[in-house]
C-alpha cells in the first residue's frame, strides 16, 4: 500500500528520485499493454475458435453454398455463350420441323412454311417498333432504303434455299451447306472499296476446300456413272426415296440460298449503323411473307395454300414460329454479351444438333461421302471464322465500331466491344 502513491507521483518527479532502469522494468508490467495482447491472440489454446474467425467457420460448414455461388458466377460470366448455344438448338429444331412438314403426308411446300413463319415475325417486328418508337420505322432512312430492299430479297433466297433443300437432303447435309456463306460473304466484302476487307489466300483455299465438300455431298458417282433402273431411288432421306437428280437440284437450290445469305451479310455490313437492326429484320420478314404469298397464289406448280388437317400439323406450324423467334432473340442477345470470336465458334454447334435429330427422329446416319464433305466444309468454315474473328478483335478493340460477323442460316451476327 505504501508503494502506490510514489508510483503515481513518479510521473511528475525527476529522474534522480526514480532511476530509468526501474521505470523501464516497471513499464512492461503496466496493465494497459496486457489487454491488447490477449485480445489479438490467435493461439490454438483459445477456448472458442469460432469467436476468433466466425466467417471461415461458416464457409467451411457450408461448402455446397460456395459451389453453387461459383456455378452461378460462371454461368453469369458466360451467359452470352449459353444464349448462342440455345439459339442454335432452336435453329436446329426449326429446321427439323420444316423437314417434318415438307416430307409429311401433305408435303407442305417450302414457300408455305416460309409464309407462315415470316408473317408472324413481321407482325412482331411492327409491334415492337411501334412500342419502342424506333427512328425512321418502318421503312428506314431514305438513303439506305434500296439497300434494305436488297437485304430483304437476299434474305428470302437464303432461307428459301435452306427450306427447299430440306425436302431432299439430310438435315445434316442441308445445314452444313449453309456454312459456305461466310466464305462467299468475305470474298464479296473484299470487292467493296468502302469496307476495306481483304480476301487472303487462306480464305481462297478454304473456299476451294468447301466446294470440294459440296461435290462429295452431291455424290456425283450416281450422276455420271451407269446405274440400274431399280437403283435409281435408293437414297433414303428420313423414309423418303430421293433420286440423284432430285438430290442434285436440292444442292443447287441450297447453293442459291448460300448466295442469298452471303449477299444479305454483305449488305448488312454496308448498311452499318445507318438503320436500326429491327428495321432490317422487318424488311427481311415482310419481303419473305409477300413473295411467298404471291408465289403460292400465282404459280400452279407450287400447289397453292395447304391448310393443316390435324392438331399435330398445327402444332408443327406454331412450333416453327416459336423456335424461329426464340432463336433470333437469343442469338441477338447472346452476341451483344459475347465476343465475336467465341460467338462465331459456338454457332457451328448447329451441326451437332442436326446429327442428333437425324439419329433420334429417323434413326439414320450420314454416309461416308456426306461425312467427308461435311468435314471439309465445317473445318474450312471454322478456320476462316477463327482467323477473321481474331483480326476483328484486334481492329475493333478501342475503335467503337460494331462488327458484323458471318454465320449460317442467313442470320446476321453483331459483335460489341
Amino acid at each position: 500500500m505504501s508503494l502506490t502513491p510514489p508510483a503515481d507521483a513518479g510521473k511528475n518527479q525527476s529522474n534522480a528520485d526514480f532511476p530509468s532502469s526501474s521505470a523501464s522494468s516497471s513499464e512492461p508490467s503496466s496493465p494497459s499493454f496486457t489487454p491488447p495482447k490477449l485480445f489479438l491472440s490467435t493461439s490454438p489454446s483459445s477456448p472458442d475458435p469460432a469467436q476468433r474467425n466466425p466467417i471461415s467457420t461458416v464457409s467451411s460448414a457450408t461448402p455446397h453454398l460456395d459451389f453453387l455461388s461459383q456455378t452461378k458466377n460462371a454461368f453469369y460470366d458466360n451467359r452470352g455463350l449459353f444464349l448462342i448455344l440455345f439459339s442454335q438448338f432452336c435453329g436446329s429444331l426449326m429446321a427439323l420441323i420444316a423437314r417434318l412438314l415438307a416430307t409429311g403426308p401433305q408435303k407442305f411446300h417450302a414457300l408455305q412454311i416460309l409464309f407462315v413463319r415470316q408473317t408472324i415475325t413481321a407482325a412482331g417486328c411492327f409491334l415492337w417498333m411501334w412500342r419502342k418508337n424506333v427512328p425512321y420505322a418502318p421503312f428506314g432512312p431514305r438513303e439506305v432504303r434500296w439497300l434494305l430492299v436488297a437485304r430483304g430479297l437476299g434474305g428470302f433466297w437464303g432461307v428459301f434455299g435452306l427450306y427447299y433443300s430440306l425436302t431432299y437432303l439430310d438435315l445434316a447435309d442441308a445445314t452444313v451447306v449453309t456454312f459456305l456463306a461466310p466464305i462467299v460473304a468475305t470474298w464479296a466484302c473484299s470487292l467493296i472499296p468502302s469496307l476495306k476487307e481483304p480476301f487472303t489466300k487462306h480464305e481462297f483455299f478454304a473456299g476451294v476446300t468447301s466446294l470440294s465438300g459440296v461435290v462429295l455431298i452431291v455424290r456425283p458417282g450416281s450422276l455420271f456413272f451407269h446405274a440400274e433402273e431399280e437403283d435409281i431411288e435408293v437414297e433414303q432421306q428420313g423414309g423418303e426415296k430421293v433420286t440423284p437428280h432430285q438430290r442434285l437440284v436440292a444442292v443447287l437450290i441450297a447453293l442459291v440460298g448460300v448466295l442469298g445469305t452471303a449477299s444479305t451479310l454483305t449488305i448488312i455490313r454496308v448498311i452499318g449503323k445507318r438503320a436500326h437492326p429491327l428495321i432490317s429484320v422487318n424488311y427481311f420478314s415482310s419481303w419473305c411473307a409477300a413473295v411467298s404469298l404471291v408465289s403460292l397464289t400465282t404459280i400452279p406448280s407450287v400447289g397453292g395454300i395447304i391448310w393443316p388437317r390435324s392438331a399435330y400439323q398445327w402444332a408443327l406450324l406454331c412450333g416453327i414460329c416459336v423456335s424461329g423467334f426464340v432463336m433470333q432473340f437469343c442469338l441477338t442477345r447472346g452476341l451483344q454479351l459475347e465476343k465475336t470470336g467465341r460467338g462465331t465458334n459456338m454457332i457451328y454447334s448447329s451441326m451437332i444438333f442436326a446429327l442428333f435429330w437425324e439419329k433420334m427422329v429417323w434413326g439414320t446416319t450420314p454416309g461416308w461421302l456426306s461425312i467427308m464433305g461435311s468435314a471439309l466444309i465445317l473445318s474450312s468454315a471454322v478456320y476462316v471464322g477463327t482467323r477473321k474473328s481474331k483480326q476483328n478483335e484486334v481492329v475493333v478493340r478501342g475503335s467503337g465500331d460494331e462488327e458484323v460477323g458471318l454465320m449460317s442460316s442467313g442470320v446476321e451476327m453483331v459483335g460489341r466491344n
